[in-house]
């Protein structure tokens, strides 16, 4: 108990120096009372669960968008989404995708039906780029840097891992927020 406690006030302390440096100011009473339900909300971020419904064929193994083998190919499939920041809901995604390593081309496109899943379009040839707008930290509907398995024909589904979401989990056990995602106060009023 004497070591947790430690460990708690060095990261309490090193918190503050890193909201010291950035210039901001720190409610512990309100992140203290969101330690638990932001440690949960984060490691169910840390994977994503989608299965659709449709004439779809899709056979896919990725470790990151750039070292991708497989494709996809659907024409309006019905889709329930555990997906990438945040995204729960259902929608409706269809077109195409191929993928040999780091060349590919994609036209796809996804709709939100309900939920909080987020609307996109995207078509490209050549090497996806990390820096594509789909792809943000905080607000982007994809994952750059997620690991996952694909595979179906006419219901498909796919489950990946988001190394990036893992590590702002485990840093949020020092109170240590990168992604900007931990719930607040003013996230429920």
């Amino acid at each position: 108990m004497k070591k947790f406690f430690c460990v708690m006030v060095l990261a309490c302390m090193a918190a503050c120096g890193v909201c010291a440096a950035e210039g901001g100011s720190v409610n512990w009473g309100e992140r203290l009372i969101l330690y638990i339900p932001n440690r949960i909300v984060d490691a169910f971020d840390c994977f994503s669960v989608n299965i659709g419904v449709g004439p779809a064929i899709c056979a896919n193994l990725m470790a990151t968008r750039f070292v991708n083998v497989g494709g996809a190919w659907g024409d309006v499939t019905y889709t329930l989404y555990k997906d990438y920041n945040r995204q729960y809901g259902g929608g409706i995604q269809q077109g195409w995708y191929w993928q040999m390593i780091c060349i590919g081309e994609e036209n796809q496109t996804r709709e939100r039906i309900f939920g909080w899943v987020r609307n996109y379009w995207e078509a490209f040839s050549g090497v996806p780029r990390p820096d594509d707008r789909i792809y943000l930290p905080r607000d982007g509907a994809r994952d750059y840097w997620q690991f996952s398995v694909s595979v179906g024909a006419l219901i498909c589904g796919e489950v990946a891992l988001h190394p990036v979401e893992g590590l702002d989990f485990l840093l949020g056990f020092f109170f240590l927020d990168f992604k900007n995602d931990d719930l607040t106060f003013a996230d429920f009023q």
